[in-house]
């Protein structure tokens, strides 16, 4: 079979700007230490699920993937059975090698969600036969399934993610289904499940989002006791991963967030014999990673963690599934405490959907992918032995040239005529695109390495009126802190919003925002956790604390925009650390230098869920008659003056296509007729530009403009609409 080889970036592209993924700053960004070639098996491919193992018994590793499985060396493709369709999925949710019946011959375990089965395919002993499938049970919907020796009797043991029932089936050859049902307390059911040893007593335990279960083992049963610690984020992926990531002697829990934003790690901290679980963010700048994967992929004998985003799993309605796919390795620095990031593919069909898999494939000595999606099936060949890969001349995702007055719906490639965008994987690729654009000037965002712990200091708590005020400080980067209020309401029961409030332009920098000031109508954080918000105000550099820095001292940085924007990340990622905050509520507000930074870390950051811009943009060629010196200085954009001339006609990105970057999360726009700053009419044609990608995903009524009667100021009247309009869009 001739099988279509793309050779991708594999190591070496730094595109589509997902963020921090391999950026300047991170040292070995230019310096790959992975090159994985990928092939495409099966353009046609829609199985989200795979496995490795020797179907033929000719001592090669072959893939198994649903209807079909791929013999090695070359890959022929040999049907297996007839899938069910269901809904336009096929019931074939997880793909488990494991010799069932003991005849010698791996079979292959499935775990369901649709048909609510879980079923296991009999190998018909390498031949072509078709291959078998027995049922087990139906026990209800399971978003997967994995494979461990729960009671360790030497025997693997099916774990199925139930969403609505909790139980784990025990192989036991003396029954008919040869799996017996052993049930699990009701909690355990969800979306996220991982099995592994976490206080080393030697007996594995069960890890959901909601905790952890310890396994009890005594003579009348095993029982499981759920314990105090910590919580993951409701949708996490399958498997959780429970590894020692410190390397300091105890377990540790990754896991990525399967519908939503996030790659994290919960460390395991002792004390005095005391345990705390403390919180990181790895990466938040995708979504969508259902499956993770742990393996040594350049033989250091250090495991990295290899994350692939999924293709469509809840067909574009999950934040950012329609981003392009990746995939992406990480490598945990003990010396740093932080994560190196690297591309091994990206773009195409280069994702993982529900059950990817590692294993030497060509046996060369390395490690390979088998990396399935409903948009194709790739093997990732690992190149480690082989020469290094030239990178490709064309990179998909990099920065394109468009006119400001161009429509947004439009994509351009390099070499390739512009087309029409219709669906909202191509507005995927024009978002990548943009964010591209943007750190043209900005400079690039900082890559995983530079996310330190966060090392957060709290200086003093002050008793204000309906809540309690800290000043506190969290570590951005190395070498560099970040000086902040948190305002939290008095009497929270339960997990409250949060809103990050940067400041306008004044010296007390974070502190106008909290009511410190003469500025009464700059007070939106008082007046927030007044109303319930957990409110976070971080200085803006050369402001408030932060009076004294020094632009030019931080060479990773050629912008003072840039900065601002990574400290605004981190202080969302320092919220999701607060068991008070509901980490799927979180907007940010700002006016004025607030009201433009707020929309540049929205567009970075998809956690930021709406976003409140007063004062805060015009279309550049209305600023001052087109003249953006404005912009230039070392607290904004220096490239502006030194690469584009203050020029908007050489600008590489506008206000609609940050809004763009943003949608279609909600945005309140409040732009006074009177603004002698930013002109109102440059934003009526910004919105009027970036309203068709709202439409694209049937969002429109989240674009919401006001123009007040007044000039440069945050008028009572319009910050109490725009809070009744956070209170829709973050208190459902």
């Amino acid at each position: 079979m001739t099988t279509i080889v793309e050779r991708v970036t594999c190591g070496l592209l730094a595109v589509l700007c997902l963020a921090t993924v391999c950026q300047a700053g991170d040292e070995t960004s230019d310096q790959p230490r992975f090159r994985f070639e990928s092939v495409l098996l099966n353009p046609h491919s829609e199985y989200s699920a795979c496995c490795v193992f020797d179907v033929n018994g000719d001592g090669r590793l072959d893939i198994y993937c649903g209807g079909f499985w791929y013999q090695a060396p070359d890959w022929q493709r040999h049907v297996t059975r007839e899938v069910t369709q269901i809904r336009g999925r096929y019931d074939d949710y997880a793909n488990l090698p494991l010799d069932v019946n003991g005849d010698g011959w791996i079979d292959v375990v499935s775990v369901n969600y649709r048909s609510k089965s879980i079923y296991w395919c009999e190998n018909p002993r390498g031949t072509d036969a078709r291959w078998q499938v027995h049922m087990i049970d139906e026990p209800g919907p399971s978003e997967t399934g994995i494979l461990a020796d729960v009671d360790s009797d030497g025997l693997v043991d099916i774990l199925p993610n139930g969403t609505s029932y909790a139980a784990w089936y025990r192989y036991d050859r003396t029954v008919d289904t040869w799996f017996d049902k052993q049930p699990l307390p009701a909690a355990v059911a969800g979306h996220g499940l991982g099995f592994g040893d976490l206080d080393e007593d030697g007996v594995s335990d069960f890890v959901t989002p909601q905790g952890w279960w310890k396994q009890v083992r005594q003579l009348s049963g095993t029982r499981w006791l759920q314990q105090d610690g910590f919580k993951l984020h409701r949708d996490a992926c399958i498997p959780i991963l429970v590894r020692d990531v410190d390397e300091d002697g105890d377990a540790d829990v990754i896991w990525s967030r399967a519908h939503n934003v996030g790659l994290y790690w919960m460390e395991q901290v002792r004390t005095d014999g005391k345990v705390d679980w403390q919180l990181h963010a790895i990466d938040t700048s995708y979504s969508s990673a259902h499956c993770l994967l742990w393996a040594d992929l350049d033989g250091d004998r250090h495991d990295e963690l290899i994350v692939g985003r999924r293709y469509l799993g809840h067909d574009g309605k999950d934040p950012g599934e329609w981003m392009p796919l990746g995939i992406y390795a990480y490598t945990f620095k003990p010396e740093t405490r932080t994560w190196y990031s690297e591309i091994l593919a990206e773009g195409s069909s280069n994702g993982f959907d529900l059950g990817a898999a590692c294993a030497d494939l060509d046996a060369d000595g390395d490690l390979d992918i088998v990396a399935p999606t409903r948009v194709g099936l790739r093997l990732l060949l690992n190149q480690q032995h082989q020469p290094t890969m030239q990178p490709p001349s064309a990179l998909t995702g990099t920065t394109v040239r468009y006119d400001a007055d161009e429509p947004l719906l439009k994509l351009r490639n390099v070499g390739t005529e512009d087309v029409d965008i219709e669906t909202r994987t191509d507005w995927g690729r024009r978002r990548a695109q943009i964010l591209a654009s943007m750190q043209q000037v900005m400079g690039a965002i900082p890559s995983t390495s530079r996310r330190v712990d966060l090392d957060v200091q709290f200086v003093r708590a002050e008793e204000c009126d309906g809540y309690q005020r800290h000043l506190i400080n969290y570590q951005a980067e190395p070498g560099s802190r970040v000086s902040a209020y948190l305002l939290i309401p008095n009497g929270l029961t339960v997990s409250a919003p949060a809103m990050l409030c940067l400041h306008p332009t004044h010296r007390l920098g974070k502190g106008v925002v909290c009511g410190l000031s003469e500025k009464e109508n700059r007070s939106y954080a008082h007046e927030l956790a007044q109303r319930g918000y957990i409110c976070l105000a971080p200085d803006y550099p050369s402001f408030g604390d932060d009076a004294d820095y020094d632009f030019g001292a931080n060479p990773a940085y050629s912008s003072g925009t840039m900065k601002a924007i990574w400290n605004n990340i981190r202080a969302v990622d320092f919220l999701e650390t607060l068991p008070q905050v509901d980490r799927d509520r979180i907007g940010c507000i700002g006016h004025s230098l607030g009201g433009h930074n707020g929309l540049f870390t929205a567009a970075f950051d998809l956690r930021i869920r709406a976003v409140v811009t007063s004062c805060g943009f015009t279309a550049f060629a209305n600023y001052y008659g087109g003249d953006l010196t404005g912009w230039t200085s070392p607290r904004y954009m220096p490239k502006i003056r030194e690469q584009y001339q203050s020029d908007p006609r050489q600008m590489p990105f506008d206000f609609h296509e940050v809004i763009g970057a943003i949608a279609p999360r909600p945005v309140f726009i409040s732009a006074p007729l009177h603004d002698d700053n930013f002109e109102v009419s440059g934003v009526h044609t910004t919105v009027a530009r970036v309203r068709p990608v709202y439409d694209l995903f049937e969002n429109a009524g989240a674009l919401v403009v006001r123009t007040p009667d007044g000039a440069h100021d945050f008028l009572p009247e319009i910050r109490g609409e725009a809070y009744d309009w956070l209170s829709q869009h973050l208190k459902k």
